[in-house]
């Protein structure tokens, strides 16, 4: 029997009703979610967890989503962070980009055009051979050290 992986998705947005939404889409479509409103928690939890992918806001009351890119790359520099934003300005695009995010994505989201970025990202060969590949070796040195 194949088991199909759950890819777990750390989705970071201030405005309940935003956050909800992607909530839903993205657990729809058979992701596992964490819902965070809080950059500083969000950072906590890529440390503290597996997370294959990062969908974050730019503006947040705490921290703005362009030092959340940052933060997640210095640790987990495999994991793709998609920055979706209110403000598509170009500052706020190139930004992103130069921080180190996989896609840069304007609200209103184009549900469709959203999917296929999220799908994108989780096959990123980075991903793959990242955090994935570590949880093995760990695994495997775990059952050789029984």
């Amino acid at each position: 029997m194949i088991q199909r992986i759950s890819y777990k998705i750390l989705l970071v947005d201030d405005d309940p009703n935003c956050l909800d939404a992607i909530d839903q889409l993205m657990q729809r479509d058979g992701y596992e979610t964490l819902p965070i409103s809080q950059g500083l928690d969000a950072i906590k939890i890529v440390t503290e967890k597996i997370i294959d992918l990062a969908i974050v806001d730019y503006n947040l009351p705490d921290i703005d989503g362009i030092k959340i890119i940052r933060q997640i790359k210095r640790t987990k520099p495999y994991i793709p962070v998609i920055m979706v934003t209110a403000q598509p300005s170009t500052e706020v695009r190139m930004a992103s980009l130069e921080a180190g995010a996989y896609s840069f994505i304007s609200k209103p989201i184009n549900i469709p055009n959203f999917r296929q970025v999220v799908a994108e990202a989780l096959q990123s060969p980075r991903l793959r051979n990242g955090e994935r590949k570590m949880v093995f070796v760990k695994w495997i040195r775990w059952i050789v050290n029984r």
